[in-house]
Parts: structure tokens; C-alpha cells; sequence
């Protein structure tokens, strides 16, 4: 079968060989440089580059919901090209931009917006979902009648024949932007901030792509698009351990960190000093505690941690020496080949015998024989027991450090091997003669072990030297004390930021442009009402003040909802200035500018839900940790002032239910005081009636009454 000529399988093998390398784009794919606002970028950016997906949903839903949704694709081959084609078709992914038109969606308000600082912000008038999905892990709805799973968007159950609305069809989008499976899903407002939602790596189910190249992609896209500012919550794992304190103690940072992202905004009152104190006071915990003077057998840990530092080339002192050790040899376990395993193993015993004498290294090596030959050789002989009889004859220990890691493999004259293992279970280095025959000892690496290893005794030493919940006892007990402190820290440290804005080149200049920060100031709006965060404004070089009017009115009507009838009226720096007048001569090097103006004929009944991200709720946080904000942990409010507090801040566990009746301290105090001036003596102290918590808040359950206002914020 042929297509205008050609035959239908070439062509769609060269619609292959044209898509942009996904690990190299922007690069080397043809793409245009943007110099505009996000806002702008990425309307160009799909419009050059994406198509329109197929809408999914069936033929019964309306036009009118179909435009909730826009869904844009882009296809990405991965990898090298072999004669001009994919060396494999599974190697090809797409990206989807889910266009969301908010005034329509089912959810107004931007959650993550709330716990980041930004809930003072306008709801924007649309949001750009990038979404790369997982399609072994799709999400499927059931049926609400017989509760059989179905495919999605289908018009009618299979089971029970039961025609589904409408309603429910349109909502089958967004039930997939919520799958927790998506390999990348990260949503973009239209005034340039945004959110990772969700990196997914090989762990998460992707055949194809790791998590560091799905998130070098998304760096590179978010620098392509001028995207302002980007935030994730740090909620990775790897290998089901916390992945923020593993990372941070280990390189000091989180993972996210090796991308550029900071330290954002901590739970419970957590400050950036404060974060940077427990990385410093966890990771630097010196090991030597851990290793008592006297002869009582060795526990497990003192076991694992003698081993790693055996199998070191560099002194393990601390935890951090300890957990890089141990990360760089299971990157090293999980990367290379086994022949690159055995010529790293030689090429290291090169290096080793180059260090020293070879007179010295030869007599150590026929001292170790000996004694390998002097034991049964059925048997093997662990490196400590073999390094404690060698320690007298082969003098500095360094250089019997050097000898007993360049042992394995060794030869003998009368025609034996050094054979070495690892000896999983004991975590030692095992040493034995045998003859020359068994050649598959040569080919072993006692230095390098297995990954399952690896694993274990990583999984192993996270929980005894740094999960606050597992963490070994150890001595100085103040040590120990602030090791734990700080490791609590660190997880509630979840909020991660990353500033695109505040780089030289976030938009490349250009000699015949103008770019100017556009604040925006509303005409006789009360106090309490927050300005929007300023909008990046490009003009050539020749506007002038008219043209800068024009540009606000239509950079923020097109951003925001509540704006949609904004007019720009004057410059509040420069009221006298005429309109004619150009900006170059009359701004000079100044790169923002404040603009008044007001929304004209705004309702405010129909409009004021989209005044901030936050709702229309109102609330006050006052928490004894110092937090002022929601910071997306678990709160509850006092049912006498109705503050917010964080409900472990008031003595009340993350594992147990919220009480039905809450009074914070500063209430019961009040209350108490009041009491005692009116001569009553019958209340007792706060103490004895309500319970004592760590952070000086009380509560009461008052069973058989009224009960109080209770709730999650986050």
C-alpha cells in the first residue's frame, strides 16, 4: 500500500527520523530562542511546534466542554539516530500541554499555590499542564451504579449498560491530570509561575527515560519558556527511603538542588538558616563514636561501617564520607558492564603499586601468603583478622591498607590465586588460596559489591545514623540529640523553589527592545487587597508612554480573571508625562515602572472569587513555631479566637484523629484570667484540665457537647 507514492510504513518512519532528540532539546532541534514573557512563549512554542491532540472524550459531549481542556502534543524521539531512523520504535515519547481554561475548570483555586507563599496571588485566566504520561499506569474511572471498571471517556457501561452523563465525560480529563503515575507533570500559570508536580524514574515505572533526564528536560523547557519561578514538593523516595534527607546528607542539598532549586519555605517556622544548620550538624556526626576501646564483639553497624571504610580510598569520617562512599559505589554497581567492572579492578592496583616501592609492596604481599598458607584453605580468612596479624610486620598501615585492596587476583609462584569475596552477611572481605584452575576468581571483584548489597546496607545505615524515628543511640548523648533534632528538620523541609527570574539571561536582550517590569497599582482599592506580582512587558525601542499603557492593559486582562476589565490610566512615577513622549528617553536605564489604573464596570459578586488564590475563605495562622501561613501541614483551629495552628505543634500526633473540641493557650489563659478577676476559684489550671503540650498549647475533648470546628488545611 502506497501514500501519494511512497509506501505507508517509510512515511512514518520519517516522521521519526524528524522529531527533536529529547535529551538534547532544545538543542540541535531547530528551535527558536523566545524573548517574551512566559505568557507569550508559550503560545508561540505550541503553535510552532505542537498539533492539537484528538479530543478523547466521546461525540456526546459538548462543544462547550471540550473547550475546558486543549490538549497540544509533541513527539520526542530519545536517543541516537541509526541511518536516519530510530534504532527503536519504543524509543519515542510524547509531551502533552493540557491548556486549562480556569474560569471553566472544576478547580478554581491552584492548591500548591496556597502552601508556597503565593496565595495571594489572582487566579490567572489559564494554566498549562506538561504532562508526559505513563500509558502502562493509567488512571480508569468506575462506574458509579455497578462499580466496573471502565475504559475512559466510553459513552455507556459495558456491565450494567447505564448511559454516562456528559458531565462525567467532560470530567475525564481531569481525572488523568490528577494520576499520580505521570512520568513528568508540571503546571505553569499564565503569569509565569508554576509547579513540578511529579518526577517518575525508572523506580516510578518509566521503561525509557531516568528521573535525571526527565528533569534536565523540564529544566530545559521552563529556561526555553522564560518561566518566572517553579516549585516542587519534595516528596521523593529512593529505594522507599526519604530522598530529601538521604540527599542532603549526602551532597547537602536535595535532589532537586543539583537543578538549581533552594531551599523555599520550611514547615513549623523552618528557616533557611535553620535548614542549612541541621544539614551541617547531621552530616558532619563524626564516626569514631561508634567504635568502642574495648574487645566486646563488634555489633552490625560497627560491621558496615569498617567495611566501607576498607573499601574506601579516601578516609570515611564522617556520616557524609560515609554515605557518599556507599552512593558511589552503587552508581557505580548500577552503571557499568562487568568487563569495565574488571578493568577498573586492575587499573586500580596499577595506581596502587605506583605509590609505593615495589620492594615494600612485594614483601607485604609474600608476608599475607603466608599466612593465607599457613591457614586450612577450605577456609576463608576475613580481611580484619587478616590486617590484625599483618600489623606489626608490614609497616605504615596505609601501606598495608594498599596491599590488602590490590590482594584479589594476585598470583603466587608455586602457582595459586588470592581468591576474595564479599561476604554479604558478615559485610567483610574474605581472603583464601586456590589453584589456578577455578578461573572464575580472576574475574571476581571483591571491591565492587552487588547492588542488592548495596542497597541493603544502604537501607541499613539510613535508618541507624539518620531516620530520627530508628536512629541508633549513641554517645555524647548531646551529639546524638542534635543529630536527631536536625534530621527532623530536614523532613519537614519539603518546599523547594527555583528562581528562572532572577538570572542575567532570563530574557535574551535584544538591541532593538525595551524590557520593563510592569507593576500594577489598582485606583481606590482598599489596603487589604494584594497587588499582582509584576508583569514583564517587551516593547520595541521606539514606544512611548501610550504604547506602554496599552501593552499593561493587554499583558494583564489576558493574565488574570479578576482584570479582565483593566484599563491602564497613567504612570505613577510620571503623571506629567505626555503620551507621545518615548520610553527610552523618559524611563533612561530604570527597567520597571508602576502604572495606575482600574477595572472598569468590574462586578464584584461575579469576579471576586478570582481575586486571589486563595478564595474566598479567610483565615489567620498563628502557630507557636512561628508559622503565619499555611505551609500545607496538618492544622486545626481554636474554636474561641479561630486561629490556625499546626495540631503536632499542640502536643496531637500525625497518627491521631484531631480533637472534637479545641482552645488554644492563649484563650484558656485569657479565659483564666478573666475568671480569677470575678473572684471564681472553681477553674482549675490550664495543666490539670487540658493536658500540656510540647509547644505550650492545650486542648480539651469535651464528650456529649457541642462540637467544635475541626479541619486539614493542606
Amino acid at each position: 500500500m502506497t501514500v501519494h507514492g511512497r509506501p505507508l510504513k517509510r512515511a512514518k518512519l520519517r516522521v521519526t527520523a524528524d522529531l527533536c532528540d529529547f535529551l538534547a532539546f532544545p538543542a540541535g532541534g531547530g528551535v527558536e530562542f523566545f524573548r517574551g514573557p512566559f505568557r507569550e512563549n508559550v503560545r508561540a512554542f505550541l503553535s510552532r511546534r505542537a498539533r492539537i491532540a484528538p479530543p478523547p472524550r466521546a461525540a456526546s459531549a459538548t462543544a462547550a466542554e471540550s473547550e475546558r481542556l486543549v490538549t497540544w502534543r509533541i513527539a520526542f524521539r530519545v536517543g541516537k539516530m541509526d541511518g536516519g531512523f530510530a534504532q527503536d520504535a519504543a524509543a519515542a515519547v510524547e509531551l502533552d500541554v493540557v491548556e486549562e481554561d480556569v474560569a471553566r475548570s472544576s478547580k478554581i483555586y491552584c492548591e500548591h499555590c496556597r502552601v508556597t507563599g503565593w496565595s495571594g496571588h489572582p487566579v490567572c485566566r489559564t494554566r498549562y499542564h506538561f504532562i508526559i504520561r505513563n500509558n502502562n499506569n493509567l488512571l480508569r474511572p468506575t462506574c458509579k451504579y455497578c462499580g466496573l471498571t471502565e475504559d475512559l471517556f466510553s459513552t455507556r457501561c459495558s456491565s450494567c449498560k447505564h448511559e454516562i452523563s456528559s458531565d462525567v465525560l467532560g470530567d475525564g480529563e481531569y481525572f488523568q491530570l490528577d494520576n499520580p503515575g505521570h512520568l513528568l507533570h508540571g503546571v505553569v500559570h499564565a503569569n509565569g509561575y508554576g509547579h513540578l508536580l511529579r518526577i517518575n524514574g525508572r523506580e516510578g515505572g518509566s521503561k525509557i527515560l531516568t528521573g535525571c533526564e526527565l528533569m534536565s528536560f523540564w529544566d530545559r523547557l521552563c529556561k526555553l519558556l522564560c518561566v518566572r519561578k517553579i516549585t516542587v514538593m519534595d516528596v521523593s523516595k529512593k529505594f522507599s527511603m526519604p530522598y530529601r534527607l538521604l540527599h542532603a546528607v549526602a551532597a547537602g542539598h536535595s535532589w532537586y538542588g543539583e537543578w538549581g532549586y533552594q531551599f523555599g519555605s520550611g514547615s513549623f517556622g523552618t528557616t533557611v538558616e535553620d535548614y542549612q544548620k541541621a544539614v551541617d550538624a547531621l552530616s558532619t556526626v563524626p564516626l569514631s563514636p561508634f567504635f568502642s576501646h574495648t574487645r566486646a564483639p563488634r555489633s552490625r553497624l560497627q560491621n558496615t561501617i569498617a567495611f566501607y571504610q576498607s573499601l574506601s580510598n579516601r578516609p570515611l569520617v564522617t556520616v557524609r564520607d560515609l554515605f557518599c562512599c556507599v552512593a558511589e559505589l552503587l552508581r557505580y554497581a548500577l552503571e557499568q558492564k562487568p568487563s569495565e567492572a574488571k578493568k577498573k579492578r586492575f587499573d586500580m592496583r596499577e595506581e596502587i603499586m605506583c605509590r609505593w616501592p615495589k620492594e615494600d609492596v612485594g614483601r607485604g604481599f609474600e608476608a599475607m601468603v603466608k599466612v593465607l598458607r599457613a591457614s586450612d584453605q577450605s577456609l576463608w580468612v576475613g580481611l580484619r583478622a587478616l590486617k590484625g596479624t599483618l600489623s606489626r610486620s608490614v609497616d605504615p598501615p596505609e601501606l598495608l591498607d594498599f596491599i590488602l585492596k590490590s590482594l584479589a587476583g594476585r598470583l603466587t609462584d608455586d602457582g595459586m590465586v588470592v581468591a576474595a569475596r564479599c561476604n554479604a552477611e558478615t559485610n567483610s572481605i574474605e581472603y583464601r588460596l586456590e589453584a589456578i584452575t577455578k578461573g572464575s576468581s580472576l574475574a571476581q571483584n571483591p571491591l565492587r559489591p552487588s547492588v542488592e548489597h548495596l542497597i541493603r546496607d544502604l537501607k541499613f545505615l539510613f535508618d541507624a545514623l539518620v531516620n530520627p524515628e530508628t536512629m541508633h543511640c549513641y554517645n555524647p548523648r548531646a551529639t546524638y540529640e542534635s543529630a536527631r533534632s536536625s534530621a527532623l528538620k530536614l523532613l519537614d523541609c519539603k518546599q523547594c523553589i527555583k528562581h528562572y527570574d532572577s538570572t542575567v539571561d532570563f530574557v535574551p536582550p535584544h538591541p532593538s527592545t525595551l524590557r520593563i517590569w510592569c507593576h500594577v497599582v489598582i485606583a481606590d482599592q482598599s489596603n487589604n487587597h494584594s497587588s499582582p506580582p509584576a508583569e514583564l512587558l517587551v516593547l520595541p525601542s521606539t514606544a512611548t508612554v501610550a504604547d506602554l499603557k496599552a501593552k499593561a492593559t493587554k499583558a494583564f486582562s489576558e493574565t488574570y480573571l479578576i482584570f479582565k476589565t483593566f484599563r491602564a490610566e497613567q504612570l505613577l512615577d510620571f503623571k506629567s508625562a505626555d503620551e507621545a513622549m518615548t520610553l527610552e528617553l523618559l524611563l533612561g536605564s530604570c527597567s520597571s515602572v508602576r502604572v495606575v489604573g482600574r477595572c472598569v464596570g468590574m462586578r464584584e459578586r461575579r469576579l471576586g472569587p478570582f481575586r486571589t488564590e486563595r478564595g474566598v475563605e479567610k483565615w489567620t495562622v498563628d502557630c507557636e513555631c512561628g508559622a503565619k501561613d499555611d505551609d500545607g501541614e496538618r492544622m486545626l483551629t481554636c474554636d474561641a479566637c479561630g486561629v490556625w495552628k499546626h495540631t503536632r505543634c499542640c502536643g496531637i500526633s500525625d497518627f491521631e484523629d484531631a480533637p472534637k473540641k479545641f482552645i488554644c493557650r492563649l484563650c484558656i489563659l485569657h479565659c483564666s484570667s478573666k475568671l480569677r478577676k470575678k473572684g471564681k476559684r472553681e477553674w482549675k489550671s490550664s495543666a490539670s484540665l487540658y493536658g500540656k503540650c510540647k509547644r505550650e498549647a492545650a486542648f480539651g475533648i469535651s464528650a456529649g457537647k457541642t462540637c467544635g470546628r475541626s479541619a486539614l488545611v493542606g
